[in-house]
């Protein structure tokens, strides 16, 4: 609120007031601009006796403009508000005005009165200066009624029953508002609180008689008060309960100039009279200090209260006019806009949609201007906004749906265009491929935003938010790409070293495999050197040479084990031990005649061969120590992060391994898997052992001469009956001949074991069909019965197989022992 100083003298005043010692100037309260004005507590402190307190009264006017109010204060309070010119018909009080009244004229004088009376003057009401502006008019009315103890209702003899001329549809809408703002008060009992409204009727000539004047305002109130749309609760209250009214009539001030100030003395002998017009349920029952602070409430309640700004006629008139116009007009919109947008097109033009939007909101818009422009021009700017909103509106869907469709074209083509480059000069092409989708989404949806009315910054923001999502997706794609390419590459240059090294293992084999490792490891991280051109971050890059060092290591130990396992070590050790006891240092075939040779030669190949099982079966340096790898290959969060392993399939596999068995990179052979290697190369080395050694026996122990011409001379019988019989001597020769190509095939010996194998399996069916005649076994029988119909368990059926390979071979060799 603005302080207004407290004016000298009211502006333009030509009244000369009766005592300048006592008479005070006035302040105004509220300005014509609807200010509060704060220094009102000064101005009371400053003309008002000393220690005011609650010994004070608040008199206002209310009336029509130009019908005496400012005259009647004067003349009745001794105040000082500016009055009319006679020469000219004007508006003279403006805003609200506040005096101090040093004295209350009556018919023995000018009477100073126990109590502070202070005296508000409000602007009149239907004044030319307004005009149809009624806004002022009704706040002021309110304010009049909610902060005065005595509302004085100056009105003209012929204005009483008058509906406009005696302000009753304005004091209808104050009535109404006074009651929404303080009547729920009235809902307690304790409050008794009223105004006075004293209706003065002014120019009385006497033909019609006060009671009669008075018992028409009376009804004319009442049915005001009657015809209220009054909140539910507050319903049954009635106009008794706010207001009492009284009445005081004047003659004509210039016509009856003694009888009006007559009738001035006698209103003042009622205003001054002890349980007068002054009644204790009229005042606020505080003191002046705080009637100061609840009239600037009760202004900012009422400034903000709605119900107040009510429209003229003329404004009606337009609103309901330019109402029907633009809803006919958009009716019209809506039909042409339907007929030319009945789906979203696949492919449209952008410039086209543009244009059509331009010319549709164009016709739209002058239409309603050729048939709205004659109304009151506010109105008509106000609908012209709402069409315009409207058509927005409209446009907006449309804008929307083009919008939502170029985005999400735009985006794929980006992925699939960046998808494409595969790491190709991946930067600069994501640099061109990501400017040129958002130009296209920036100029199309520029073409169809009406000139910038439909903002489409935010779906910007949206597009470069999801093209940079989708480039950190393809940089962490092409990233992973480029780590697998050079997984695999080192996988299977990896791959290859150890396969060599394996052909013939050393104590420098873990030492070059390692070597050749550390190369290709090398090679990786100075060709990158933190940067693999994707524009990732220094974070990204460094995780992704973590990445490529835990996956090689892990290829590492995988391909050790891929190529080490417990078969091909045994066939390592057989291969070197046969490459020594097999063949020379020529690698001619080695033919032995001599036992003791054998045995020096099985010891040198069995030691030759078990050289390389500590080699093969832990990965040590040359220096006895362990490879040890650079990062934690078992660790399952690593695993999870690096090999996209979950920690309950790590689990799985350590448990499929042996929970026993701890994790260590260098163990590639355990000990129990070790025994059983040397177990069955021993058994291997012994077989080949004791057939070798046969061999040198069977030579050894030759047949006599003599004893063959013997059995040629005891045997020339036989021998002649076979020749001599046609059957027996083809017989004799195909078996002859048999043996003759089993012997140069060097087939000899396998031919004589596969029939010693036939004639055993002979012997071991024939026991068993003689025992199932002889014994009469119920077991037995079960089990002939499971064999005929299939049923026989897996593990004894292998078992018997296993045996049945075994035994035969144990008995040769120990025929041959026997030998």
């Amino acid at each position: 609120m603005s302080e207004e100083p407290i004016s000298e003298t009211s502006s333009s005043s030509s009244f000369v007031p009766v005592d300048q010692v006592h008479v005070q100037d006035a302040i105004q309260v509220i300005d014509e601009n609807k200010k509060f004005n704060n220094a009102i507590l000064d101005y009371v402190s400053k003309t008002s006796s000393a220690n005011v307190g609650h010994n004070y009264h608040i008199v206002a006017v209310f009336g029509s403009q130009s019908t005496g109010k400012s005259t009647l204060l004067n003349n009745l309070f001794n105040t000082n508000f500016d009055v009319m010119n006679e020469h000219s018909r004007q508006q003279t009080t403006k805003g609200i005005w506040l005096a101090y009244s040093p004295g209350v004229s009556s018919t023995s004088g000018h009477v100073s009165t126990k109590s502070n009376i202070l005296v508000m003057d409000v602007e009149g009401t239907d004044g030319r200066e307004r005009g149809e502006d009624q806004d002022f008019e009704r706040k002021a009315a309110l304010f009049a009624l909610s902060t005065s103890e005595v509302l004085i209702l100056n009105i003209w003899e012929n204005q009483v029953g008058l509906y406009q001329g005696a302000n009753l549809g304005l004091l209808k809408t104050v009535f109404e508002v006074n009651m929404t703002l303080f009547g729920k008060s009235k809902l307690n009992s304790n409050n008794d609180h009223k105004v006075l409204l004293l209706i003065v009727i002014r120019d009385h000539v006497g033909a019609t008689p006060v009671e009669s004047l008075a018992e028409t305002v009376t009804e004319d109130l009442k049915k005001i008060w009657d015809s209220l749309s009054k909140p539910g609760e507050l319903g049954h209250l009635k106009f008794e309960d706010f207001f009492d009214l009284d009445f005081h009539a004047l003659n004509h001030k210039i016509l009856q100039p003694k009888e009006f100030s007559e009738g001035i003395g006698k209103l003042g002998d009622r205003l001054v009279k002890e349980n007068g017009l002054f009644k204790p349920e009229y005042h606020h029952n505080i003191p002046v200090e705080g009637w100061t602070l609840y009239a600037e409430k009760c202004w900012e309640q009422i400034e903000n209260n709605k119900d107040l700004d009510l429209p003229t006629q003329q404004i009606l008139v337009a609103q309901f006019k330019c109402d029907e116009i633009v809803e006919q007009t958009y009716q019209d919109f809506l039909k042409k806009f339907n007929e030319l947008f009945k789906e979203v097109e696949k492919d449209p033009s952008y410039d086209d949609i543009g244009a059509v939007f331009a010319d549709l909101k164009s016709d739209v818009l002058e239409e309603y201007d050729h048939a709205a422009a004659k109304y009151n021009k506010s109105v008509y700017e106000q609908k012209r906004l709402k069409l315009e909103s409207l058509v927005h509106s409209k446009f907006k869907e449309l804008f929307d749906l083009y919008a939502k469709q170029l985005v999400d074209t735009t985006t794929a083509s980006f992925r699939s265009e960046l998808a494409a480059l595969k790491g190709k000069d991946f930067v600069q092409q994501c640099q061109a491929l990501s400017t040129r989708a958002i130009s296209v989404i920036n100029s199309s949806l520029g073409l169809i935003s009406l000139n910038g009315v439909f903002a489409y910054d935010d779906t910007i923001e949206q597009v470069k938010k999801e093209i940079a999502t989708t480039i950190a997706k393809q940089q962490k794609i092409e990233l992973d790409s480029i780590v697998n390419k050079a997984t695999k590459r080192l996988s299977t240059n990896l791959s290859k070293t150890i396969q060599f090294e394996l052909n013939d293992p050393s104590d420098s084999t873990w030492d070059n495999t390692l070597k050749q490792f550390d190369s290709f490891v090398n090679e990786f991280t100075s060709r990158y050197d933190g940067d693999f051109g994707l524009n990732t971050s220094a974070k990204d890059n460094e995780e992704a040479i973590k990445k490529f060092k835990f996956k090689s290591w892990n290829s590492f130990y995988e391909l050790i084990h891929k190529f080490i396992y417990k078969e091909r070590v045994l066939d390592i050790l057989q291969t070197r031990f046969d490459d020594k006891f097999r063949y020379d240092a020529n690698g001619l075939p080695r033919l032995y005649q001599d036992a003791r040779e054998l045995e020096t030669n099985f010891a040198i190949a069995k030691e030759h061969a078990l050289a390389v099982l500590p080699i093969l079966t832990i990965a040590k340096l040359s220096d006895d120590s362990e490879i040890v790898p650079g990062m934690d290959i078992f660790n399952p969060k690593l695993r999870s992060q690096y090999l996209n392993i979950k920690a309950s399939q790590s689990d799985d596999e350590d448990d499929d391994a042996g929970e026993e068995e701890s994790h260590s990179f260098a163990d590639i052979i355990n000990e129990l898997e070790k025994a059983q290697i040397l177990s069955k190369f021993k058994k291997e080395v012994d077989a080949k052992f004791v057939e070798t050694k046969r061999s040198i026996v069977q030579h050894v122990t030759q047949i006599p001469y003599y004893v063959y011409l013997i059995i040629i001379t005891l045997g020339w019988n036989e021998f002649m009956a076979v020749i001599r019989n046609p059957f027996t001597f083809a017989l004799a020769i195909v078996l002859g001949a048999s043996i003759y190509i089993l012997y140069t095939l060097n087939l000899l010996k396998p031919a004589i074991a596969v029939g010693q194998r036939l004639i055993d399996d002979i012997v071991v069916i024939a026991k068993e069909k003689l025992r199932e005649v002889l014994i009469d076994d119920h077991e037995i029988q079960a089990r002939n019965l499971d064999k005929m119909t299939g049923k026989v368990k897996h593990a004894n059926f292998d078992d018997e197989i296993e045996m049945t390979t075994v035994q035969p071979t144990v008995k040769d060799e120990g025929d041959d022992g026997t030998e």
